[in-house]
Parts: structure tokens; sequence; C-alpha cells
């Protein structure tokens, strides 16, 4: 089962959904004098001129006027001068390539702008023109991709633009074009110790155009399920691209791809229908290892959305170095902002069975980065309270707070989850991991969540280790003995008063209950949770209980991730 949660998207999570002007490609650089609006009249008359030279320099013109500068002042420029039917005119009549290439420019920058910039080029009807061009491939691979790149830019205003364009078969025309090139890519490709490269810059521009539009378009907001077909496309051809070594490229590959299967979450056919393999997991892993920020992030987002999918995804990221690879994104303070998406991952690998806690487990700089942020963010306990540290001031606050949820779902996931044996090396290894849970009750302002996480926690753990006959001192559980020192159960009583929340309070006094049967009867009361029938009769959790809220793995939405009505369901599900 995976839940939803909604999380307006970060900043650095948004860059996919930029729209994105052409302002220096290779082929055709802005060389010469500045063009200012002054030329502009000039420029027009030239424009409407019957010799092909003068039409030429005008329309280089007026695309270097919008790659000099690209604030919208300049876009209202040119559109004040009236000239786009002229330039649709020339795109969809002019025999001359080069001519149409411009004209496809102008129309990229034009739509790259506002939403009202981008709004006139759908009123003057480029969009059909644009199609044309795309598909036609007697007006070459520069008009083919200008054109792509011009409609994912209209496709990147809005979710109704996106969806018309999905509709219309925009899509499947630039994966056509991708799975055409592909074979004649791997021609003008070379290797270097099995790595793939690409030297031909009319191919390198064509799939930075490319790929950034196919990830582009992936995004959701709208009822995404209906095009599975189109999603299974666009995500067989990205992964094919993924060998492809190329630091721009990898972002785009891996944006893509993560949008593709978020939008395609709980869409069962479509999970029938692709493969996470082993290379398209060991190449993330690749990426996370050594790739720069720009890279991590979008890498990371698909890693997180894999480890969010079927539980058989999640023994493709087993398999591959994956664990390995994001140590680094835990040990490095400047990458905090990614902790909160690694520690997704870890939970939702954790919440499958034995096996995947145990994979959990054995990975020594993870559990010591979980268990460490089993704490309030910017405080230390002394004293039976939390008090403000040093570093409070300089920390992310809202971000820490979320590697802390995570950090006690991971917990929770591991110790209802895991083998009798794994919960007794986490004890032995993590010695102190119950007192770090037990002194976040006595936090008056913890989240009901991670209230609820920690709780059950400090249950499953009392339930676990009542039954182990070798771990009692004195026929005592010393972590029962190791609560009641840490004054748990006033603790629980704070907590019940202080939340309004149902669950808590039931959770509150099902514990408190615990620890005292346990105190006095550590056998009658382990029989008794074991039984699930007798546990209710007592007014005691059942081992059962606690279990069935584990192994949920989660998905995070943002505003326009996914299919819209999953969208709803998460923003209805929030607890303000």
């Amino acid at each position: 089962m995976t839940l939803d949660e909604f999380q307006p998207e970060d900043d650095f999570l948004s860059e996919i959904s930029h729209k994105l002007s052409n302002v220096s490609i290779h082929v055709l650089p802005a060389t010469g004098e500045l063009i200012e609006q002054s030329d502009l009249s000039t420029i027009k008359y030239l424009l409407y001129s019957s010799e092909h030279y003068k039409i030429k320099q005008s329309i280089e013109a007026l695309r270097r006027y919008l790659s000099q500068d690209t604030r919208s002042n300049r876009v209202n420029d040119i559109l004040s001068l009236d000239i786009l039917p002229r330039i649709k005119e020339l795109l969809a009549l002019n025999s001359d390539h080069s001519i149409k290439f411009e004209c496809a420019w102008i129309i990229t920058n034009i739509a790259a702008g506002t939403k009202e910039q981008t709004d006139v080029i759908v009123q003057h009807e480029f969009v059909d023109v644009l199609f044309e061009m795309v598909n036609d491939r007697q007006y070459g691979l520069e008009v083919n991709y200008q054109s792509a790149w011009a409609l994912a830019n209209v496709a990147g205003e809005s979710p109704s633009y996106r969806e018309e364009m999905i509709s219309r078969g925009l899509s499947d025309a630039i994966a056509l074009i991708l799975d055409e090139i592909f074979d004649e890519i791997n021609d003008a490709t070379y290797f270097v110790s099995g790595k793939m490269y690409i030297s031909d810059k009319v191919y390198y521009a064509a799939l930075d155009a490319l790929l950034w539009s196919l990830a582009n378009i992936a995004r959701g907001g709208f009822r995404t399920a209906e095009h599975w077909e189109k999603y299974v496309y666009m995500f067989n051809i990205l992964s094919k691209y993924i060998k492809l070594e190329i630091k721009k490229l990898e972002i785009e590959i891996c944006w893509g791809i993560s949008r593709i299967l978020h939008n395609m979450y709980g869409v069962d056919v479509f999970y029938e229908k692709i493969r996470i393999t082993t290379h398209l997991c060991n190449r993330l892993a690749a990426i996370l290892g050594r790739g720069s920020t720009s890279r991590l992030v979008p890498a990371i987002r698909t890693v997180v959305n894999i480890s969010s999918g079927p539980n058989y995804w999640i023994h493709g990221l087993i398999d591959a170095p994956i664990l390995y690879s994001l140590t680094r994104l835990l040990e490095e303070q400047s990458y905090v902002d990614l902790k909160k998406d690694v520690f997704l991952v870890v939970s939702n690998m954790a919440s499958i069975n034995e096996d995947t806690v145990d994979h959990v487990l054995n990975h020594t700089i993870v559990m010591q980065h979980i268990i460490a942020h089993i704490r309030i963010p910017g405080h230390i306990y002394e004293d039976f309270r939390w008090v403000p540290s040093k570093s409070h001031a300089c920390l992310k606050i809202d971000e820490e707070w979320r590697i802390t949820k995570e950090a006690t779902w991971i917990l929770f996931n591991i110790i209802t989850i895991g083998r009798d044996s794994s919960i007794k090396q986490l004890l032995r290894l993590h010695p102190t991991l119950p007192n770090e849970l037990g002194y976040l009750l006595n936090y008056a302002n913890l989240s009901t969540e991670i209230c609820e996480r920690v709780l059950e926690s400090i249950i499953s753990i009392v339930q676990r280790t009542n039954k182990y006959v070798d771990y009692r001192q004195y026929n005592k559980n010393p972590i029962v003995s190791l609560f009641l020192q840490e004054r748990v159960p006033e603790m629980l009583n704070t907590v019940h008063d202080n939340y309004r929340s149902h669950k808590i309070k039931t959770l509150c006094a099902k514990l408190s209950k615990l620890l005292m049967a346990s105190e006095e009867d550590i056998n009658q009361t382990a029989a008794i949770v074991e039984a699930g029938n007798m546990a209710d009769e007592f007014g005691l959790p059942s081992l059962e209980e606690i279990k069935s809220k584990s192994q949920k793995r989660r998905i995070i939405r943002g505003m326009e991730d996914g299919d819209v009505r999953w969208i709803e369901n998460a923003v209805g599900g929030l607890n303000i």
C-alpha cells in the first residue's frame, strides 16, 4: 500500500516546470552588432519583402533580438509589430528550411514568456503549423526539434495545454524522432571504458531540445492515467537514452523518467508494460554517486518514484548500489535539502519485507544517520527537557523536521517488519534508540504524524522485546525498565492531554497499559499481546494491530504532479 502526501514542490524541484528560451545554440551563433529596439521598424519592412535574402536577414534579426535578452519586454516589442501572421506564413509556406528554423526559434522564445504571450501563440493558430513542422522529416532535423521545443513551451504553460498536446500526439512525435535517430546516434558515438558519449554537434543540439521537450510534456496535472500508452512510449525511449554519459542530457532524461513514473502511479496496465531494469538503476546510482546538484535532484526524484511503485521495482534498487551512492548525500552538509528524499527512499525500501529491512540495517552509515535524526531539530535534550542549541538559528528547521519525520517512518518500518534477529541487531548496535524515541515525547510541539510514529514504534519495541526470553534481566524487559526510568508514563499523560487526535489518545492509553502490564507480568502480557482478541479485551495493542500500520510506502505530490485525481486525494488528506 502507498500513501499519498501533499507537499508543494521545493524551489529546486520547479526547474523542469519552467519554459525555456533558446538563447545560445551552436549552429547559429548571434554574431554581429546588437539589434536595438529602434531597428525593429526596418526589420519589419524587410520581413514583407519579396526578396529572399532580405526576408532571411529580417527573420534572423528578429531571432537575435529575442535571443539577446529573455526579458518579457523583448517579446512585447515583437508582438507590438503585429507580424505573427507573416511569421506563420513563412513557417508554413517558405521552402527555405533555414527560414523555417528561424521562425520556429522566434515562436519558441515567445512561447517561453508569460502566460499572456504564450496564449497569443495559441490564438494565432501556430500549434497546427508547428505540429506539421515536427512530423515532416523533409524539413530537416533542426526544424523538427525547434518546432517541438516551441510546442513544449506551450505545453509548459498549463495542465490543459499539456493534455491537449499529449492528446494530439506531440509526445509520440518527439519520441518517434528520438527513436529514429537512436541508431544514428549509436553510429556517431564513441565509447570509453564502456561509457557512451556523442561528438556530433547537430545530434547533441537535437537531443538537448527533444529530451527537454519530452520531459516537460511528461508533467502531469490532468487525467494522465487515460494516456498510459503514450507514457509507456516516453518511458521506453528515455530508458534507452539513459546510457548516454552526457551531464546535460542526464538531467533531462532523469526529469522525464521521474515525471512519467509519478504520473503513472497506480496505473496497473502501465506497470505491466514497462521494466525497471538493473541497468537503469545502476545508471541512477552512478549519477547519485558523482553528480552535481543539478543532476542529483532529478536522479533522486526518479529513485523516489521507483521506490513508491510496485514491490518488485524495489528489488531493482536493492540489486544496484543505490544506498552506497546515497550515503554521499547524507554525509555532505551541502546536500541537506536532498536528505528527506534519501530518507523517503530508505523508508520505502524498509517497508516491503524482512529481507529489505535487513538490506537497510546492513548499511551502517545510513543507519547512523537515521538514528542521529531521531531528535528535535535545533535542540538538545538535558534534564528531561529540550533546549535550543547554538546551531538552531543556522538550520533549515522545516527541512530538518521533514528529515526527522522520515527517520521515524524508517524506524517504525524496521521495528515492525524486521525479523527478531534484526530487531536484536538494531538494539545491540544502537542501544540508545529507545531513549531517543522516549525523549521525543517530551516535546510539546511534536507534529501529529511524528507523534503517532513514535508511539507506535515504542509499542512495537516493547511488544517485540517482551518475547525475547534471552533478553530479560531478572525476568524483566530492560527496555520497559528504561522507559519507566525515563518517565515515559508521565510523558504519555501530557501527550494524551495536549493532542486532540483520537488516534494519539488511544495510542497513549494502550502504551501506558502495555508498560505497566509488562512490568508486572511480562509472560502474561506477551501472551495477551500475541493473541489479538485477548489484547482488545485487556485494552492492550496487539502485534497485528501495530504491524498493519507499517508496510506502507509513500509518494509525495506537488501541485502539478501526477494524475489530477491523485493530487486532489492528497490535498484532501491534508492535516491542517
